[in-house]
């Protein structure tokens, strides 16, 4: 049975007055005629590559003197960002639930591990937009509703339609804009980003956008179509793993050592990302840069499989990669660094790690 959104158990956090966020519960000092030009942004999700992110969207935010909303369901991770000394500078506003942040936020930017939490939390937000504008919208006066919901997750096509059409349903636009790099490249602004969705929307975000990657790919107005890029991309990645891990382990049963067939390999391919997953699956440094575990590599490899299936459109490749995450996982290495299925590999050939 299809599901639908926002779902009963959302409905319920907000369906009584008890629920319903009235202005006086925010910042509302800030309120006031700017307030109409002048979004305000939240960022939710504060993990290895939110953090990074939110910190450069709050730093390019703090250099028109405006403030960054933040909220994480680990608490913890929500503490240690805005407690940190190095950014006292930046105006982070801690929020203490979505509802708040749906109700303090005219763009409202998330980043999560999996297609249950963005559901989770896209439900949420809607929901309490809906509930507070159905019960009593004239406790809405001076507050903009989050009008620009901007998923950055690496999700399932599915996931990212149902979200667009439950945002819609409320008068919100959805932008998929899931990203391409590592923790260290989130912290640096250097990503890539696979944007889609309303073209209204992609204006308005795309200085925010710009704030937290080196480069921005307009896909169109399909939202999910940034999906099916994203998990494109990460199938590159995924088969170069495997490439380098089964090339290296044929090399190594034939007497030549790592380090040489890695010299080879920056011949022929001087990519630093060949570079970096070759030279990590050499070294067996599978803590090194950790940031895209065993773990959230299977989630994705799983999500392409999906999309290739439905698309009858067979991916080979990323069906033995998988089975190797699937045996590195076993081993022990689920939260390793994806390249770790390198040793899966090794092992099959009968060599120690």
């Amino acid at each position: 049975m299809t599901e639908t959104f926002p779902s009963s158990a959302h409905k319920q956090r907000y369906d009584t007055s008890d629920h319903l966020i009235r202005p006086s519960a925010y910042e509302m000092a800030e309120a006031g005629p700017s307030n109409a030009v002048t979004p305000k942004v939240g960022f939710v999700g504060l993990g290895a590559m939110g953090k990074g992110m939110a910190t450069c969207l709050a730093r390019h935010l703090a250099a028109s003197d405006q403030s960054l909303s933040v909220y994480n369901r680990d608490a913890s991770k929500l503490q240690a960002l805005t407690s940190d000394p190095a950014l006292g500078h930046l105006r982070l506003t801690p929020r203490t639930d979505l509802a708040e942040m749906a109700l303090s936020c005219t763009i409202i930017f998330t980043m999560l591990s999996h297609d249950a939490a963005v559901r989770d939390v896209m439900g949420s937000i809607i929901c309490a937009q809906e509930a507070a504008s159905l019960r009593d919208p004239a406790a809405l006066q001076g507050l903009q509703l989050a009008r620009v919901l901007v998923d950055c997750s690496t999700v399932s096509p599915e996931t990212t339609k149902a979200m667009s059409a439950a945002a819609e349903a409320v008068g919100a636009l959805y932008v998929a804009c899931p990203v391409l790099g590592r923790p260290d490249a989130a912290a640096a602004a250097n990503l890539l980003i696979f944007c889609s969705g309303n073209d209204e929307a992609k204006t308005l975000i795309m200085p925010y956008l710009s704030s937290m990657s080196r480069k921005v790919l307009d896909l169109g107005r399909e939202a999910h179509k940034a999906n099916i890029m994203k998990l494109l991309a990460n199938f590159h990645l995924v088969s170069l793993i495997e490439l380098l891990s089964e090339g290296m382990t044929l090399a190594e049963k034939n007497g030549i050592e790592r380090d040489k067939y890695m010299a080879f390999i920056n011949e022929i391919l001087p990519v630093p990302i060949v570079n970096g997953y070759g030279s990590r699956i050499a070294a067996n440094a599978f803590d090194a840069g950790l940031g895209f575990t065993v773990t959230l590599g299977l989630k994705d490899v799983n999500l392409m499989r999906k999309l290739a299936e439905d698309s009858e459109a067979p991916l080979p490749l990323a069906d033995v990669a998988f089975n190797h995450l699937l045996a590195a996982k076993a081993s022990g290495l689920a939260d390793k660094d994806w390249a770790a299925l390198a040793v899966a590999v090794r092992r099959a050939a009968g060599l120690p790690e």
